[in-house]
């Protein structure tokens, strides 16, 4: 894969992540965490085989439609084309959202002399990145969608950065049976909060 399209890859990344870090409209959270799921199966070609970085592609896009489903079913999705204005949490939270990604382009060189040697500074930064804005999310948002985009957004960043250290099938199996079991915890909390709102 050529220099430019990884960064393209990266620079998407943590633009999703930032989305939904940012934005609270479901169904562009949604597509922008499709969005993040395609970018990293293109960053992890780097140093997987297509075979094993198309499982990744595979279940990220499995967890994205049972997410997209269960929002469908409980009608909680609007269309993207509804304008709505920025409100000042999210406007402090696009602000908090550069600073990430300022942090995690700075700090994947002094991460990759200090402690991963093997890996490329983009992808480090790409994990570092998905890291920041997953531990973030979790901890300023308490609504079941985004703590569980939150929760895979993390993961995301820490399976990239294990794939660039060293490969084992069977940690790739225990990612792939998590993310799989939180979109499905996402999916009964979701289901649960709609159902308290209605009560």
């Amino acid at each position: 894969m050529s220099e430019t399209l990884r960064i393209v890859s990266v620079a998407l990344l943590l633009l999703a992540a930032a989305i939904n870090l940012v934005r609270r409209q479901w169904a562009l959270n949604i597509l922008a965490l499709g969005l993040q799921y395609i970018c990293v199966f293109l960053i992890i070609l780097e140093v997987r085989s297509p075979l094993l970085a198309a499982i990744k592609l595979i279940v990220g896009l499995m967890v994205t439609l049972m997410l997209y489903m269960t929002l469908v079913s409980s009608g909680l999705i609007e269309s993207l084309l509804v304008r709505r204005r920025l409100s000042s949490g999210e406007v402090f939270r696009g602000t908090i959202a550069l600073l990430l990604v300022l942090i995690s382009i700075l700090l994947s060189p002094v991460l990759q002399q200090s402690a991963f040697p093997q890996s490329s500074q983009l992808l480090l930064t790409a994990s570092v990145g998905l890291i920041l804005f997953g531990l973030f999310q979790m901890g300023t948002i308490t609504e079941p969608l985004y703590l569980v985009i939150g929760l895979l957004t993390f993961l995301s960043g820490f399976e990239l950065l294990y794939a660039s250290l060293e490969f084992s099938r069977v940690l790739e199996a225990l990612f792939t049976a998590v993310n799989l079991s939180l979109a499905l915890i996402g999916c009964f909390f979701i289901v649960k909060d709609v159902e308290s709102r209605s009560a």
